[in-house]
C-alpha cells in the first residue's frame, strides 16, 4: 500500500476505498489474527503517510526559509536605491 500526497494533501478517496475494502473483511465472524493483520496494515499505512507528510512539511519549511532570505534581499536592494536617490 502506498500513500500519496497531492497537491498537498494526503489522498482520502484512495485511502477510504482501501477501508472500506478491509471493512468488508473484517466481520465479527473472522478470526482474531485476520483482524490483528488488517490493524497492523492500517498502521503501516498511516506510518507512512505520517513520514511523508513530515518530509512534505520539511520540504515546505525549506522553502519558506529560502522564500525570505530572497525578501530580505530585495529589501536591501530596495533601500540601497531609495538611497542612492532612485524613485522605487
Amino acid at each position: 500500500m502506498s500513500s500519496v500526497i497531492k497537491n498537498g494533501s494526503y489522498d482520502v478517496l484512495v485511502d477510504s476505498k482501501i477501508n472500506n475494502t478491509k471493512t468488508s473483511l473484517i466481520g465479527k465472524n473472522e478470526p482474531i489474527t485476520k483482524r490483528y493483520e488488517v490493524l497492523r496494515e492500517q498502521l503501516e499505512h498511516a506510518l507512512k503517510a505520517k513520514d511523508q507528510a513530515i518530509s512534505y512539511n520539511a520540504f515546505l519549511e525549506n522553502q519558506l526559509y529560502k522564500a525570505r532570505e530572497e525578501i530580505k534581499r530585495l529589501n536591501e536592494e530596495i533601500n540601497e536605491l531609495v538611497q542612492k536617490g532612485y524613485n522605487v
